[in-house]
């Protein structure tokens, strides 16, 4: 870490943070956590499990139902993390963003 530039750090975050305050949603850092949370598993869906994003859903399609859908899942950060990620993953199964693969690592019909 001793190269790391500190004053470009800290103009970086005060960017983010200005940003992150102007968004149109509350709590906005919640928001930005549990997109971080839904990209990470449209990026990262082969990685340990036996499910992949299902052929031709989009982050965008996944991210407008989210919002449509997230007052019922009764979400707050104060659930931490994993708690978060366990929520999220589970709403992508029940709107069949994520699938099971068969045992030949091929996607169900």
């Amino acid at each position: 870490m001793a190269d790391l530039d500190l004053n470009k750090l800290y103009n970086d975050m005060i960017d983010i943070n200005d940003r992150i305050t102007k968004l149109p949603v509350f709590p906005s850092l919640g928001w930005v956590w549990t997109f971080d949370i839904l990209r990470d598993i449209f990026d990262n869906t082969d990685t340990g499990y036996d499910e992949a994003i299902r052929e031709g859903v989009t982050l965008q399609q996944i991210f407008n139902k989210f919002y449509e859908d997230i007052d019922k899942l009764d979400m707050n950060m104060d659930q931490g993390g994993e708690i978060l990620e366990e929520t999220i993953r589970d709403w992508m199964r029940d709107n069949d963003f994520i699938v099971a693969l068969d045992e030949d690592g091929w996607l169900d019909d």
